[in-house]
């Protein structure tokens, strides 16, 4: 059994976020506090990313003085043609006055007068010559940010870049690495990317809609979206002919099909410790993922048999998203299911104690985000 359980249940140290995280945001609120020794005005530093899949701008982590955050904030590039332009032309931007200088409606710009943020410096980050993230520096004093502090902090964007690159490669490389393990294995054959895509945008409705409710940051958001694809990897371990069988498995081929849990939490060991990332944040949500999404809050899950206050949080959104899934596509066994039969099903799963009720509600309120995602990533063989 791998180091980072005990006695059959989840030590609490790795449970959800847990006090032992290094996370992006605690590096952000330290480079936040140096800045801060020479510019004691700059109340707010916010890294946004970028998405070129999507042309979404998402917020990921801050640091903010008063602890006053913007979170869960979506908006696509092309909407704010203010930092378009700063990214096409690879430019900062300096604002002395922004109930002034912007004057749009948008979320963002109602937050930041809400706050009484009064000036701003804004430079973007880019990867491989590609826009990867926006740097935001604000202040609740108006006419701050002059040449000589934009001169400075373009020291520390460097340094924030720098940390926020090496966290993505970090992460994209334990993606990579697993990546290969699976395509190996021709887990594909069995589960397929339009899958596992669909899997990853669910787990997001959830954890975006319960973030309020369970203190989620937007850093925790994006890695568990990152990682919900990668939660049977351990089926690389699975023989084929169990693996890749039309059909409902026997009890026998059950038993050693559940053994993929087991299988993917040491793939998790190994690779955390080779890439010395095992305490990170990343890695955590990815081996909670991995470990749990088979547990039901009755105890009848698979393979601690942990009760629902036992299960972390991801590994409780991964498995409403994978019922949810297997429930609403054609398989070898069934046909896709209709809206309606779902919400039953997922409904007698929730009174019978076996999936979380928020976790359910959340996502079954998100109807026309549902459809979306379904019809986006829909199988090429669903009618």
């Amino acid at each position: 059994m791998p180091a980072f359980f005990d006695s059959g249940s989840i030590t609490p140290q790795y449970h959800g976020m847990g006090p032992v995280a290094h996370t992006l945001s605690e590096q952000l609120r330290a480079v936040h506090g140096l800045i801060g020794s020479r510019y004691p005005f700059i109340d707010r530093v916010a890294v946004v990313l970028y998405d070129p899949a999507t042309d979404l701008l998402k917020t990921f982590v801050s640091s903010n003085k008063d602890d006053t955050m913007l979170k869960q904030y979506e908006v696509p590039l092309s909407d704010v043609p203010s930092l378009a332009e700063l990214a096409r032309t690879r430019q900062r931007r300096l604002v002395g006055d922004i109930a002034e200088t912007f004057r749009s409606n948008s979320q963002h710009t109602r937050w930041l007068k809400a706050q009484d943020y009064r000036s701003s410096y804004t430079t973007p980050v880019y990867q491989d010559g590609a826009l990867a993230a926006f740097l935001f520096y604000d202040s609740k004093q108006a006419q701050v940010f002059d040449e000589d502090a934009a001169q400075f902090l373009d020291t520390f964007s460097d340094l924030i870049a720098q940390l926020y690159l090496l966290q993505k490669r970090l992460v994209h490389g334990l993606v990579g690495t697993i990546q290969v393990a699976v395509d190996l294995a021709r887990i594909r054959d069995f589960e397929t990317g339009q899958h596992l895509e669909r899997i990853a945008y669910y787990s997001r409705i959830m954890a975006r809609a319960l973030a309020e409710q369970h203190g989620l940051t937007d850093e925790y958001i994006e890695y568990l979206q990152l990682f919900a694809p990668l939660h049977d990897i351990g089926k690389v371990g699975i023989p084929d002919h169990i693996l890749l069988k039309p059909g409902r498995l026997d009890a026998a081929e059950y038993e050693v099909m559940k053994r993929h849990v087991t299988i993917g939490e040491g793939i998790i060991e190994r690779i955390g410790n080779d890439m010395g990332v095992h305490e990170s944040l990343p890695t955590r949500i990815m081996r909670n993922i991995v470990a749990t999404h088979h547990e039901r809050g009755d105890g009848s899950g698979y393979p601690r048999g942990l009760t629902m206050a036992n299960i972390p949080l991801e590994g409780r959104i991964v498995a409403v998203a994978d019922v949810y899934d297997a429930l609403t596509n054609r398989r070898a066994y069934k046909e896709s299911w209709d809206d309606a039969a779902v919400a039953r099903e997922l409904q007698r799963e929730v009174d019978a104690g076996q999936l979380d009720g928020d976790c359910v509600a959340a996502l079954m309120a998100a109807r026309e985000a549902r459809i979306a995602i379904k019809l986006r990533f829909a199988d090429q063989h669903a009618p």
